[in-house]
Parts: C-alpha cells; structure tokens; sequence
C-alpha cells in the first residue's frame, strides 16, 4: 500500500498533463479553425464541442493546456504550491467551459473528476518552497520591463496613423511584440519622422530592460546555485567519518534523524532540484547530483566517508548506486567506507548481497517482524 502512495502524485501529474496537452490540441484546432480545413464534423469529435465558438476562445484553451502541462511537473515534484494552482486552473476550465458552451458533463466531468482526485490525495503533495524576498534590484527590472512594454504598446496606438497598417490595440501589441523580439517581419513599418523616431527610442528602451531584467534575475539564481555547489563540496573535501545519504525518502528522514542525535556528519545526494532546495531550507547539506555516478560521489568526498547509504525508494535505483559504490571501493584498497543499500521487496535482498555490499535493510519486513513479534509478547 506504501508503494501504491508513492506513486499517486505521479499518476494524478501524469493526467494533469494529459487534459492539459488535449486542451492545448483543441485550442489550436479552434485557433485555426482545422475543422473547416480539414472537413470534420464535430459531432464526430466529442472533445472539440468544448470549444466556444468565438476564435478567441480557442486562445484561452490553449493557455489553459500549457499552464496544466507545466503544473504537472510540479505535481510529479509534490508541490503544495503546485496543487493549489492545479485546483484553480481545473476550476477555471470548467467555469470557461459552463460559460462557452453550456454546463454539459462533456465539458465538466473530466476536470472535476481530476479535482476530486487532487483533493482525495491531497497530503501526498506536501513540499512547500521557501519564501523569497525579492530585492530592490529585482522590482526595478520587473518595473522596467512592464514600463517598456506599455511605452511600446501605447506610443504605437497613439501613433497610428503613422503607421502603414496599424489600425487596432492587437496590431499594436503585434509591432510591439516583433520589434523587442528582433524578429522585424516588414509587414508594419513607420511611415514618417516621428515614427521613426519613436520606433528607435522604444528599442532602445525595450532592449536595455529586458537585457538588465535578464541580468539581475538570472545572474544571482546562477551565482547562488555555484556558490551553494561549491560551498557544500568545500566543506565535505575537508570532512573524514561523514555519512552519505543517496536519495530523499521517508527512510531518509529517520536516518537523518539519528545521525543527527549521534552528531555524525551526514550529506544527502537528491536529483530532484526542487525536493534538493526544500532540504537546504530545512539546514541540510544537500548535493545535487546523480548518486548512481562515480562522479557525484567523488564530489561528496565518498572515499574518506565511513559509509554510504542508499536509501531512496527504488529498489533499482539502489542497486545501481551500491554498485558505483562498490567500483569505487575496489578501485584504491585504501577506501574502507560501508555500503548499506535500502530495499523494499524481500526477494532482491539475495540479489543486492551478491553485488558485494556491507548490509542490506528491508524496512518492510523488518517492521513487519517487529510488530510480530511484540504481537507474541517477545
């Protein structure tokens, strides 16, 4: 049953973004009308019904599909923040849906049913980021862009006339959009002075936000994931007796716990970034990286550790880890760190002993004998 929960926000993901990907397909057939093109009959196609009949809806649908898509990811990642945002795009689409074309159990049952399931399985997604403040020089950078944007989309509109072919807002935001993208179709162009004139001022503007924005937001999210690499591997180079932990897992908290009563230096080894940057929040020391690779355990200074653990909830996973491990122990006879490898189902604790490891643990059936016996009084 264990298992069966551990797979459950994969599963609810993975319908996630299998409604969000035939939204976005039906968005775009309304978008461009392929009904029409392609002679169907749209009775034929009950999925299709859902769309207005307005082409800007078909819009809507495919922003809708691409938000359930990208949510799915963080569902796969147990994110509270993502569930939330799931449940209100779900709600959205069917609101969309009842204002569209009617309430129908075609347009609602899918979402709802969806929704019901997120709420059922609610306390599988249970990983919340870390708040954030964002700096001075962030706002300014997020200020100045939505401020070019607007000059652009404003200047133009009001200069019109001086346009060849803009006559509307849409055309507008359109020449806005393709000139900050370099794009330059030549299908709008100025036509006098000041439209020149204005048309160089907003690249100028336009261009020097978004490059600034792109330097004070990604440059310190690069620097601060160098520093906190660098940092951790710093610090674990100069560490001898530490504990290597491989992989994030419920097992993984209770070893943490213990090594941290017994004041034994500990790192954990995590693939996943997100559950990587729950644990660094929570002071642990956190490497990301592939534990299966000879490589990231060298980075957590694995030959002078007292052991290795692999702990994660795959039972493959685990075996491919003691085996890396295992290479690099005979690689230098001088390496005398443990191997203990986690394993769930009881018939590969034959398999795994024969790769050559220290001990092999079954949490399973070991809690399983414990509670028989105290169940017979032992």
């Amino acid at each position: 049953m264990r298992n069966v929960r551990h797979y459950i926000p994969y599963g609810a993901a993975a319908l996630v973004a299998l409604n969000g990907f035939v939204n976005f397909t039906a968005g775009l057939a309304q978008v461009f009308q392929l009904e029409h093109y392609l002679q169907l009959d749209r009775g034929s196609l009950p999925y299709l019904d859902v769309t207005p009949g307005l082409q800007l809806g078909g819009f809507v649908w495919v922003g809708l599909g691409v938000l359930q898509i990208v949510l799915g990811k963080g569902l796969a990642e147990r994110r509270r923040r993502s569930w939330w945002a799931t449940l209100g795009a779900l709600l959205a689409l069917v609101l969309f849906s009842v204002l569209s074309v009617g309430p129908t159990v075609r347009t609602t049952a899918v979402p709802l049913t969806v929704a019901g399931l997120l709420i059922a399985v609610r306390g599988q997604f249970y990983l919340h980021p870390n708040r954030r403040r964002y700096s001075y020089g962030e706002l300014v950078a997020g200020a100045s862009v939505l401020f070019a944007l607007a000059f652009g989309i404003v200047g133009t509109y009001l200069l019109r006339r001086e346009f060849n072919a803009i006559e509307n807002w849409t055309d507008a935001v359109y020449f806005t959009v393709v000139t900050y993208s370099t794009l330059g179709y030549g299908d709008i162009l100025p036509v006098t002075e000041n439209a020149r004139l204005f048309t160089i001022l907003m690249v100028t503007i336009g261009l020097s936000s978004f490059v600034t924005a792109i330097t004070v937001v990604v440059g310190p999210l690069i620097e601060e994931r160098i520093k906190g690499v660098v940092s951790v591997m710093s610090k674990f180079q100069k560490t001898i007796d530490h504990v290597v932990v491989c992989g994030y897992s419920d097992v993984t908290e209770s070893i943490a716990d213990e090594l941290r009563e017994n004041d034994v230096p500990f790192l954990i080894i995590e693939d996943r970034e997100a559950i990587a940057h729950v644990l660094k929040g929570r002071g642990f020391d956190v490497l990301l990286g592939d534990a299966a690779e000879t490589r990231t355990l060298e980075q957590a200074n694995l030959p002078q550790a007292a052991a290795v653990i692999a702990a994660t909830d795959s039972d493959a996973t685990n075996i491919l880890i003691a085996i890396t491990a295992r290479n690099l122990r005979e690689a230098a006879q001088h390496y005398r760190f443990r191997i203990l490898v986690r394993v769930e189902h009881e018939e590969n604790v034959a398999k795994v002993l024969q790769i050559g490891v220290d001990d092999v643990i079954s949490p399973s059936t070991l809690g399983g004998r414990l509670i028989a016996g105290r169940a017979m009084g032992r």
